[in-house]
């Protein structure tokens, strides 16, 4: 009886981690799909050129850079898993895949590229996902997942920045 009711528990926590990660791993996808990965690497870039301003008198070597600049794609995953947190709060598993379905598609991938460039039949299909229920959700829960999403990022860049800042002060740079 006892081995019996272990394999079950062990059963059950294995099928929920994985129900757990399936929601990780689809809202990781869909944070590549609908824009928000570029955003935050293209963020990164920004606040390179700006540290570069800011130790500019230094003479801080290119292959400095480089070397700190590597952890890139982690920061980018570190805070695609943050966000992961805040749209759990407003979205099922089943909203995010339908999520996905829709930036995968022809109009949604277009949508992230140039809204304004959508052609006719792209607009109905737009109206269309923002009439259906997950559109109607999107809608509904923006500004609260704005504020959720913008408190993220904001403590986020300022990690990223102080950690940054400090790899530059353990290579002997410091700020002006």
């Amino acid at each position: 009886m006892r081995y019996l009711v272990f394999v079950l528990t062990l059963f059950l926590t294995v099928t929920a981690n994985f129900a757990q990660r399936s929601y990780h791993e689809d809202a990781m996808r869909y944070f590549s799909l609908n824009g928000t990965e570029q955003q935050y690497d293209e963020a990164i870039d920004q606040m390179f050129i700006l540290l570069k301003q800011q130790y500019s008198g230094q003479q801080i070597p290119e292959n400095v850079w480089k070397e700190i600049k590597v952890d890139k794609k982690k920061s980018i995953n570190d805070i695609k898993s943050l966000l992961v947190s805040a749209y759990r709060s407003n979205f099922t598993h089943e909203d995010i895949k339908q999520l996905i379905g829709f930036y995968e598609s022809e109009t949604g991938q277009q949508m992230v590229k140039d809204r304004s460039q959508l052609n006719d039949r792209q607009k109905v299909e737009l109206s269309n996902f923002f009439t259906s229920e997950v559109g109607q959700k999107v809608q509904n829960q923006s500004n609260s997942l704005r504020t959720m999403v913008a408190e993220v990022s904001e403590q986020w860049s300022r990690d990223l920045y102080e950690q940054t800042v400090k790899k530059l002060k353990s290579k002997g740079y410091q700020l002006p």
